[in-house]
């Protein structure tokens, strides 16, 4: 096997990354509620099981945000939410929202993919 990352490997853990990026924008800006914001980090988290293992670089923070998505979501969901809690989640989101943009630049610079 190569150590070389594929084209479509490169492509699927640059969508990956734009996508969970886009679903934690979505949430913090109001426009998608924690229900919504589950449903896709679940979503992701499937499509994150068939990514290249050559493409960690990238798709490690990108898991770590879904983490936090998934978190957040269950925490805003609770009936009567700590209005701390999560905000301190949020922060979290926020900050491996940062994370996952610099990484996915740093990949495009070393392999080529589209950032």
């Amino acid at each position: 096997m190569s150590d070389r990352l594929s084209h479509a490997s490169r492509q699927v853990a640059n969508m990956l990354a734009v996508r969970a990026v886009r679903h934690a924008t979505a949430f913090l800006q109001g426009q998608d509620g924690p229900t919504l914001l589950g449903m896709h980090a679940e979503q992701l988290q499937l499509d994150l099981l068939l990514g290249d293992p050559l493409a960690n670089g990238l798709l490690n923070p990108v898991r770590m945000l879904n983490v936090a998505m998934a978190s957040t979501a269950l925490a805003a969901a609770e009936p009567s939410v700590d209005a701390a809690r999560l905000d301190r989640w949020m922060h979290v989101v926020a900050s491996l929202m940062e994370l996952v943009q610099h990484e996915r630049a740093r990949f495009a610079r070393e392999h080529g993919a589209m950032a």
